[in-house]
């Protein structure tokens, strides 16, 4: 029996096609999207994307508000970790993630085991990757996925780097291009 691959969609990849800043984004998710409906492949992210996607949202929400109130640039960068936001901001954010998971419904959410978040506590450590990335690369790496696909090409460099220390997995970080050439096979 064929085993299908299991994919992994980081924050950045996801940002892509909600945000519809990457037309090739785009287009590989409608590619996985036929994938998954002719059951050749599963694809996931980690719960902890909607935590960061809710941040990224407030980020863009508040510096609108700061631009449209043309605040200036010490008082954008100071006043950003207390944005102040109201209810119909809040409204907006959950409208933002309900229009992700209708969307995209095959997209599954992973969470870490107790070891998984030792794997990404270990690759935090010992690396130049962000936490929020760490906890993607240890739930793709503990969910035994195939390949992690992001847009992020400093996330990509540095993850290749450690997850070669992970051999006990096969995970393949690539690009967008790359997962394109490999899913429309």
């Amino acid at each position: 029996m064929k085993k299908y691959p299991k994919i992994y969609l980081d924050t950045n990849f996801i940002r892509d096609i909600m945000e519809k800043r990457n037309t090739k984004a785009i287009h590989l998710i409608e590619v996985i999207r036929n994938l998954q409906n002719k059951k050749k492949c599963s694809c996931y992210t980690s719960a902890f994307l909607l935590m960061e996607l809710c941040d990224a949202k407030k980020d863009d929400l508040f510096f609108q508000e700061a631009i449209n109130k043309k605040f200036e640039f010490k008082r954008i960068i100071r006043e950003r970790n207390n944005p102040n936001l109201e209810d119909h901001h809040f409204k907006k954010i959950s409208e933002y993630l309900d229009n992700l998971l209708e969307s995209y419904p095959f997209l599954e959410k992973l969470s870490l085991s107790e070891d998984g978040w030792q794997v990404a506590s270990d690759i935090s450590s010992s690396s130049n990757i962000w936490s929020p990335d760490c906890v993607h690369l240890a739930t793709a790496l503990s969910n035994e996925c195939d390949f992690l696909i992001t847009s992020d090409s400093q996330f990509k460099k540095e993850s290749k780097k450690i997850a070669k220390r992970f051999t006990k997995y096969k995970l393949e970080i690539i690009g967008i291009d790359e997962a394109q050439r490999i899913l429309e096979k």
